[in-house]
């Protein structure tokens, strides 16, 4: 992953055992001017990230019309971040979650993974590219 320093990081999230090369590995990130750190079991699979990760990958092929992007990133524009239930209003053309699921996935549209899972209250925020 990239962090928002620009710094490029190697992440290990072993499912069952941790790797018992670590060492080796580590070095080896170093040595491609990465950083690398095992990801602990409980930040994975504890907590609501996971959850909403799955709940939006299952939109992931979903198309969203032109008129429903472009009308959907004006209103944030205009009125700011807005809950998942009012973004969920303003588009017409196709089904609302799996557009704004698709609008997330395709790095347009922010919500916060981790607080709780993905509701009506949500926030909802345009990402500036």
């Amino acid at each position: 992953m990239e962090d928002t320093d620009g710094g490029s990081w190697l992440l290990d999230g072993p499912d069952r055992k941790v790797p018992l090369e670590l060492g080796t590995i580590a070095a080896a990130a170093v040595a491609q001017s990465h950083h690398y750190r095992v990801v602990d079991r409980s930040e994975i699979y504890d907590g609501f990230r996971l959850r909403n990760a799955k709940d939006l990958l299952r939109y992931a092929g979903h198309n969203v019309p032109l008129g429903d992007r472009v009308r959907l990133l004006s209103v944030l524009d205009e009125h700011g971040p807005l809950s998942f239930g009012d973004c969920l209003r303003v588009v017409r053309e196709t089904h609302p979650v799996p557009a704004l699921a698709s609008l997330i996935l395709q790095g347009l549209l922010e919500v916060e993974l981790d607080e709780a899972l993905i509701g009506p209250e949500t926030m909802v925020r345009r990402i500036r590219a």
